[in-house]
């Protein structure tokens, strides 16, 4: 009698399917509940570093941005937002054509480096109508100039523009320690709070400037991605660099000009950064924003409204979680990291319920049919011998 060896197969009990097309209110619910597991998270951490402090978290977050008795909490809580939505949209336009521009970080950071070097030597008799103005034409100057070398590169020798643009970032800030260890002769080695070339307040209020200005460009950016020629062509490169050439878009001009166009955006901020905020020079002036920015754009899907919201909720933690460790008596910057760091991970994770579902099996025995020749029965031994009598 023929042997037969059954095999059965072990097999978890789900599978994962990737969804066609997320409706549209399921796609909200599980960003809205994603940031709410966030949220959340964040006061368990605070709990476990400081016991007890549940409840005190959330209120020391809420006045960090929202304080009825301090108006200019609002006012940094907006200004936050704004830098970080500003380079959100200088690096949306690179990504949407697939231009991995990974290099904000220096990018900014030159545009600091020229802000704060007019600044510096310009004459303290020089009334800052002159001095502001230049340092503007020279941060965006030296921020375009610096983007635009990565994509000459890109667009002429198609190297790889995301270690390219990386490289630059650490570039720009070898640069600016070395021109802080020349110009600063004591042995501090810390650059000394410019008193000159500075934003003015408006009504007497910090970052009013930073915020009109952040507004201003915003929107003419929205313009530009959805009403625009050439924010067309950028859809275009980034879906089929083929397709771009075959309708005759020049794919090189493309590239340089975007990059310009980031470049140009990013000596921005670092000029606000320097002029209407810290008025000094550091290496680490920046503080993330470059790489900050590029995970809201791309979990914004480089759409406005999104990058907006997303903006808005790390300048939230940033700002309150900030306010609440200095008052629960935490360092402030590493916690605020911490917990800024929570919040894009858990969004990240649920981006997988969005573009999968998980699908329960039913509880069933899967068995292999095909029949197995046990070594030994008689239907093997028979093969075996007429193989022998063939040789």
């Amino acid at each position: 009698m023929e042997q037969i060896e059954k095999k059965k197969h072990f097999r978890l009990p789900f599978y994962i399917v990737k969804k066609l097309d997320t409706p549209k209110k399921i796609y909200w619910l599980t960003k809205i509940i994603g940031c709410l597991v966030a949220f959340l998270l964040a006061g368990v951490i605070c709990t476990i570093l400081s016991p007890g402090t549940f409840g005190t978290f959330y209120v020391e977050m809420f006045l960090g941005c929202f304080d009825p008795t301090d108006f200019e909490t609002l006012l940094e809580l907006l200004e936050t937002a704004g830098l970080l939505l500003l380079v959100a949209f200088a690096l949306a336009p690179a990504f949407k054509m697939r231009f991995w521009n990974i290099g904000g970080e220096g990018q900014i950071l030159m545009g600091c480096l020229m802000t704060a070097t007019v600044t510096f030597f310009m004459p303290k008799d020089v009334s800052d109508f002159v001095t502001i103005p230049i340092a503007f034409v020279c941060a965006i100057l030296a921020s375009t100039i610096w983007a635009v070398i990565p994509a000459i590169f890109k667009a002429f020798f198609n190297t790889n523009e995301t270690l390219f643009t990386l490289m630059m970032n650490y570039i720009a800030m070898a640069i600016i320690s070395v021109c802080i260890s020349t110009w600063v002769k004591s042995g501090s080695q810390v650059f000394p709070f410019l008193t000159n070339g500075g934003l003015p307040e408006l009504f007497d209020m910090k970052y009013i400037i930073n915020i009109m200005v952040v507004i201003l460009i915003v929107s003419l950016m929205v313009v530009y991605l959805k009403k625009t020629k050439h924010g067309y062509e950028l859809s275009v490169v980034g879906e089929s660099v083929n397709t771009a050439r075959y309708v005759g878009i020049n794919v090189k001009v493309v590239i340089i000009r975007t990059m310009i166009l980031s470049g140009l955006l990013c000596g921005i901020v670092g000029f606000l950064l320097v002029a209407g905020h810290h008025h000094t020079l550091s290496t680490t002036l920046a503080d993330g924003r470059g790489f900050t920015g590029v995970l809201i754009a791309w979990l914004g899907q480089f759409e406005p409204l999104q990058m907006l919201i997303y903006a808005f909720l790390v300048a939230i933690f940033q700002c309150g979680s900030t306010h609440a460790a200095s008052e629960i008596g935490m360092s402030k910057s590493e916690f605020s990291s911490i917990v800024t760091g929570m919040f894009f991970l858990v969004v990240i994770a649920s981006q997988f319920f969005v573009n999968y579902k998980i699908v329960i099996r039913k509880k069933e025995t899967i068995e292999n049919k095909e029949p197995v020749l046990v070594s030994g029965s008689p239907q093997k031994e028979q093969e075996n011998k007429e193989s022998e009598e063939a040789k």
